[in-house]
C-alpha cells in the first residue's frame, strides 16, 4: 500500500471509518482496498460489487455507513487524548506491519511499544494461584526496572498484576482491550488503566465506545502477541484463551516461553502441557532477560537484511512448539534461579522469623505451621501471623490458611 501523503491524508478518515466497522479491520479491509483501489472507494462501491465480496451482514454495515456522518478520533478538541493511527502513518507499530492479517489502524489513548525497545507479552490465568501471582508480579517489576515494554490485554489475574507491577517500578506497559480503548475493562483495573495512559498506552482494534464482548478477545489477543518479541505465560488452565494467544504468537514467529507448574495445580496443566509440546521453559527473570536480549538483536540483524519481508512463521518440528534459537555460550552459562528472594526484612523478631520462614508460596494452615515448629504454643504462632498480616509480610488466602507474599 504505497501512497502518497496528500493521498494518505484524504484516505485516513475512509480507514477509520472502514475499521469502525466490525471484522473490517484487517485481511478483509486489505481484500477491500485492493479490489477498488482506495478505501474512499469501497463507500462508493456499489451493495452488488460488496456482495461478491462480503456476507450480507457487512454490506449493509458498509453501506449504511457511507449515509453516517462520522467522528474521526483525530478531530480536535478530543476530552479523552485518543487517537486513530493507520498503516500509514509513521509511528504505526513495525511489529506488526510484519504479521499477517495486520490492522488497518488502531484506536489508542498513548503511545505504542518502541520499535528500538524490547517487547515482552505476559499472559497467563484470570484466577491465578498466588504462586502465579508472585510470578506476574515478580516478572513484571523486573522488566519495568530493566527498560522492558510489557504488553497484555488488562485482564483480572496475570495480565493486570504484571503490568501494574512494571508501572509501579517505574517502567512502561501497553494495554490491548477487547472494547473500545476508552472503555476500562475490566474495571477493578481501573487504576492501572489510568497510569498505562501516562507511562505506555491503551491500545484498541474496536471503535470508541465499542464495549467488551467474549468475540472481541480474539482478534485483541493477536495484537498483544504481535506487539511483543516473546511471550511468556504464567499459569494456564488445559482449555484456556491463554493458549489461543499462544497459537497466534508462534504463527506470528515469536518465541513461547511457559513457567512450569506443579502436576497437581489445575491452573499448571496448560503450562505444563505446552512445555512437553516444546516451548522454551522460563526459568528465571535474568535468563529470559539475556535469552530476549538475544531474540530482539536477532531480529533486528534479520530486518536489516530483509527489511520489507514480513515474518516467517514459526517453524513446526517434531514438536508443536518447537524453539527457534540456537542459545549462546553466555546464556547457558547463565544459571541464576527464580527461587524469589531468601532474606527476610529488617525489625523482624526471632520468633517471627522462624514462623514466617515456615510459609511459603503455597497456602499453610495454621496447624501445618504450628508441626514444623517444635516447642511453639498454637497460641503464640497465631498471634505472629496476625502480626505478619498486619505488617503485610503474608496473606490470609482462606480462613486459617496463609501464604508469604515474596
Amino acid at each position: 500500500m504505497n501512497t502518497d501523503l496528500e493521498t494518505i491524508k484524504n484516505e485516513k478518515y475512509f480507514i477509520e471509518k472502514l475499521c469502525s466497522i466490525k471484522g473490517l479491520n484487517g485481511q478483509l479491509g486489505h481484500t477491500l482496498y485492493s479490489c477498488f483501489g482506495s478505501f474512499s472507494g469501497i463507500f462508493k462501491a456499489s451493495e452488488k460489487e460488496l456482495s461478491s465480496l462480503l456476507p450480507p451482514a457487512l454490506v449493509r454495515a458498509v453501506k449504511e455507513a457511507e449515509n453516517k456522518d462520522f467522528i474521526s478520533a483525530n478531530e480536535d478538541g478530543n476530552p479523552l487524548r485518543m487517537r486513530f493511527t493507520c498503516i500509514y502513518d509513521e509511528d504505526f507499530p513495525k511489529r506488526l506491519k510484519r504479521i499477517s492479517d495486520c490492522p488497518l489502524g488502531l484506536w489508542h489513548i498513548g503511545d505504542f511499544p518502541g520499535d528500538n525497545i524490547p517487547s515482552v507479552a505476559i499472559i497467563g490465568a484470570r484466577e491465578c494461584s498466588p504462586y502465579g501471582e508472585f510470578v506476574a508480579k515478580s516478572l513484571g517489576s523486573f522488566l519495568g526496572e530493566a527498560g522492558v515494554s510489557v504488553v497484555s490485554g488488562l485482564a483480572r489475574g496475570v495480565d493486570g498484576i504484571s503490568q501494574a507491577a512494571a508501572l509501579s517500578a517505574g517502567g512502561t506497559s501497553y494495554g490491548v482491550l477487547g472494547s473500545g480503548a476508552d472503555v476500562c475493562y475490566p474495571s477493578s483495573n481501573r487504576v492501572t488503566y489510568n497510569k498505562l495512559k501516562e507511562s505506555g498506552g491503551i491500545i484498541s482494534l474496536y471503535a470508541p465506545g465499542e464495549a467488551a464482548m467474549s468475540q472481541n478477545f480474539p482478534p485483541r489477543n493477536r495484537i498483544v502477541s504481535g506487539l511483543a518479541d516473546a511471550v511468556v505465560v504464567v499459569e494456564a488452565k488445559q482449555k484456556s484463551g491463554t493458549l489461543i494467544t499462544v497459537d497466534m504468537a508462534l504463527e506470528q514467529g515469536r518465541e513461547v516461553f511457559v513457567v512450569p507448574g506443579r502436576i497437581t495445580d489445575r491452573t499448571s496443566d496448560g503450562c505444563n502441557a505446552l512445555l512437553s509440546q516444546g516451548a522454551s521453559v522460563f526459568l528465571s527473570p535474568e535468563i529470559f532477560l539475556c535469552e530476549l536480549n538475544e531474540i530482539f538483536n536477532l531480529k533486528k540483524e534479520a530486518e536489516k537484511e530483509c527489511p520489507k519481508e514480513p515474518a516467517e512463521a514459526h517453524p513446526i518440528g517434531n514438536h508443536k512448539y518447537s524453539s527457534k534459537l540456537q542459545r549462546s555460550e553466555k546464556l547457558n552459562s547463565t544459571k541464576k534461579a527464580f527461587s524469589g528472594r531468601h532474606e527476610f526484612p529488617e525489625g523482624l523478631s526471632d520468633d517471627e522469623i522462624a514462623v514466617l520462614s515456615t510459609t511459603s508460596l503455597t497456602p499453610k494452615t495454621t496447624d501445618e505451621i504450628l508441626a514444623s515448629l517444635p516447642g511453639f504454643e498454637y497460641a503464640t504462632v497465631a498471634m505472629i501471623l496476625m502480626q505478619l498480616l498486619i505488617a503485610g509480610h503474608v496473606d490470609q488466602v482462606s480462613q486459617g490458611s496463609f501464604v508469604r507474599v515474596y
